[in-house]
């Protein structure tokens, strides 16, 4: 530890004299800043104030994810993961040591003036865009058609026709803006100019609460400057701690309802052809546009969660470091941590765990790395738990200046203290370490160090083992899963000649757990590492009828589909938070054998694009019949928290059945689906009945059948 007190005495000496520097350019380089040419970006995303675990997308990494926000600076949003319930950390607000630079506190754009890539600098404002285009497509057009290498590309919102990329260097806006000056594309014709980067949202809100009278940030409209750190990290991670269990299913179902009332109106909007249908449906079912069956409770309540990243900062009540949630998000202003000791979605293991890595963050002598200066070491603590008893962490740090001597100390001091010293009592299976300091300019990110321990973890799901990778996704409540793929398994209802599709497969886990129910099993996933795992476990599971793809589904999914010629064809897909590219959505409805689609969503509300698009009328870009809601199951996966998945059950349109279905005339294979629908009371409790077990309602649907007929050929033609 000699070796790390030295490098933190040189660390804050070159810190303060960097600092004098930064001082004395920042008023100049301010009025060069305003002077440049551009808008200033308007599309900074909105926050949701939640941690977000990304399935590699699906399951982010998410305090990993703010970090690179951080420092490619658009914005340091924090991400919302339909079903995380985990806040991100980093310092205390107004917290300053000696030489951390008054200037950097108060210059919105002091992040583009350090030494540090931010693509932030090299952004163009792209106006003249179709009123019609896809996000993807224009990556296309840029990245593959022009070949410019755009870095990022942020859309200015809803039916705005500009958008905002940025690039990796001035040579590559530069010839980007004389690429794009006029270039037309879908009859649209574009104009260029250069644009500012956007506010560090921290600094901005920070202004804002400095210039009000009352000195007061926006958290307190809802009284959370009166609250004690505790309870605000409480109220942020945990919303719905306070009510009993069956107060939160009923919410979370009432939830679930309004998503799918809203979906059914918007389908109906969308396709002409189903109008009459949802409304049917929706006078029988409360308003909603399926069958929606009442929430699945989750087999464990309390301490669920087998993943948390932890963020690493000041606990403004006693100052010290701590490890434990951001009580807010960056752009919200706050970099305070809170403890997470009294938090009731996190195991006891883990909370031991965090302790022990306190005591090693406190003894280091090294500060906590600042979003805000990007000063400071200790960034953030992953741990990861499993029924198998694995105990797996990763300790992130910001490398500053530290020698590979320190750094070497530092790991060391790491792994005795969790195998010699008290945190050994923890039982620690696995340590990793990452040296994260930003953004390169290549994209490029420092692997993850293993250092002592098992590679992988093992966990358990419905009698299969799987073995995950330190970043592989994997659902956070073990025995919640269980539960949700054994629902997913009945609604895709597979049968030995069938063909399941397992898209985002992630590890495999959906996959081995439904492969006996099928003749072949075919899978995509991004993440190399999860695809290695996801083979893994098919052998170790004595699957052999799985195929498992590397790369993007909408890349994939041509190949996969071509194994499935002839085959009744079942598609699971398991998204990211965001819901799937249209383009795979696009690819799922060109193929003619897929029958059944189980759609699996964590945020479902940001899903429904994804819904309204499998259901859309034939068009030349949406080929292949369209698909219609049958049944939906809400499943909750994140006791004490808003979020809760959703599995959908669509199926290819077939008019002949559901015309049946209307007029009470159902076929056998569908009389149990027939039997479930909610009966009409005759008079003011609904449509009249009609002797062949149709109703007024039915009959408006059969003699207005074509009445969207036009609406439906003209959106074809778009």
């Amino acid at each position: 530890m000699e070796g790390i007190a030295v490098e933190k005495r040189n660390l804050d000496k070159t810190k303060q004299e960097i600092v004098v520097e930064k001082e004395g350019k920042v008023e100049g380089d301010g009025k060069q800043q305003e002077s440049e040419s551009g808008g200033v970006e308007e599309n900074v995303k909105k926050d949701r104030g939640q941690e977000s675990e990304s399935k590699n997308g699906k399951e982010q990494n998410s305090n990993e994810r703010e970090i690179q926000k951080e420092g490619d600076n658009d914005g340091g949003n924090a991400e919302k993961e339909g079903h995380k319930t985990v806040k991100k950390g980093a310092e205390t607000e107004g917290t300053t040591r000696p030489g951390q630079g008054k200037a950097e506190e108060s210059d919105p754009f002091a992040y583009t003036k350090r030494e540090e890539f931010t693509s932030e600098n090299f952004k163009i404002e792209l106006r003249g865009l179709p009123q019609h285009y896809s996000v993807a497509h224009l990556k296309k057009l840029l990245n593959e058609t022009l070949q410019l290498g755009a870095h990022k590309v942020k859309p200015a919102g809803y039916r705005k026709n500009w958008a905002y990329i940025a690039f990796r260097d001035q040579p590559a806006r530069t010839r980007a803006m004389e690429v794009l000056q006029g270039y037309q594309w879908k009859k649209a014709k574009f104009s260029v100019t250069t644009a500012k980067p956007v506010e560090d949202p921290l600094v901005k809100r920070m202004g804002e609460r400095g210039n009000r009278t009352n000195n007061k940030g926006e958290e307190d409209k809802d009284g959370d400057s009166q609250m004690s750190i505790t309870e605000r990290v409480t109220k942020s991670v945990t919303p719905l701690a306070h009510l009993s269990y069956d107060q939160q299913l009923e919410k979370k179902q009432k939830d679930a309802h309004h998503i799918l009332r809203k979906f059914g109106s918007d389908l109906a909007h969308t396709n002409p052809k189903l109008a009459r249908l949802v409304q049917w449906q929706k006078v029988r079912r409360g308003g909603q546009v399926c069958e929606v069956d009442p929430i699945v409770p989750s087999p464990q309540i309390d301490g669920y969660r087998n993943k948390c990243e932890f963020s690493v900062g000041n606990n403004p009540e006693t100052g010290q470091a701590t490890v434990g949630f951001r009580v807010a998000s960056y752009k919200a202003g706050s970099m305070c941590v809170a403890p997470v000791s009294h938090l009731k979605n996190i195991p006891l293991k883990m909370k031991d765990v965090v302790k022990e890595f306190e005591v090693v963050v406190r003894e280091s002598g090294l500060a906590p790395f600042s979003p805000l200066t990007h000063e400071g070491v200790w960034r953030q603590l992953t741990v990861r738990t499993s029924l198998t008893g694995a105990l797996l962490i990763i300790a992130m740090i910001h490398p500053q200046e530290l020698t590979e001597t320190v750094l070497g100390e530092l790991k060391q001091t790491i792994v005795q203290h969790f195998t010699e010293g008290s945190g050994a009592s923890v039982g620690v299976t696995s340590i990793f370490f990452k040296a994260y300091a930003q953004k390169e300019r290549g994209g490029q990110q420092q692997p993850l160090q293993h250092l002592w321990g098992d590679h992988h973890l093992t966990e358990t799901v419905l009698g299969n083992t799987f073995r995950v990778s330190p970043d592989a996704f994997l659902q956070v409540n073990t025995l919640g899963a269980e539960v949700l793929y054994q629902h997913v398994g009945d609604l895709a209802d597979l049968d030995p000649s069938s063909v399941l599709l397992d898209v985002c497969c992630g590890t495999g886990t959906i996959g081995v757990c439904l492969s006996k129910r099928c003749a072949k099993v075919y899978g995509v996933e991004l993440v190399p590492e999860a695809v290695e795992d996801a083979r893994h476990n098919a052998e170790t599971n004595g699957v052999t009828n799985m195929k498992v793809w590397t790369g993007r589904a909408e890349e994939q999914l041509g190949q996969m589909l071509s194994h499935c010629r002839e085959q009744r064809t079942v598609a699971v897909v398991d998204p990211p938070r965001a819901g799937l590219n249209s383009s795979v959505v696009i690819g799922l409805r060109r193929c003619s054998e897929l029958e059944r689609l189980v759609y699996v969503s964590c945020d479902p509300a940001s899903a429904v694009k994804n819904f309204i698009n499998l259901g859309r009328p034939e068009s030349k870009q949406y080929q292949g019949s369209f698909f219609f809601p049958v049944r939906a199951i809400p499943v909750d996966l994140f006791p004490h928290t808003p979020h809760f998945e959703l599995v959908i059950l669509f199926e290819r349109w077939d008019k002949e059945k559901w015309t049946r279905i209307m007029e009470g005339n159902p076929l056998p294979r569908d009389e149990e689906y027939f039997k479930r629908i909610p009966s009409l009371q005759e008079g003011k409790d609904g449509p009249t009945k009609h002797k062949n077990g149709s109703d007024s309602t039915t009959k408006r649907a059969l003699d207005d059948e074509n009445c969207g007929e036009a609406e439906a050929k003209k959106t074809k033609n778009e």
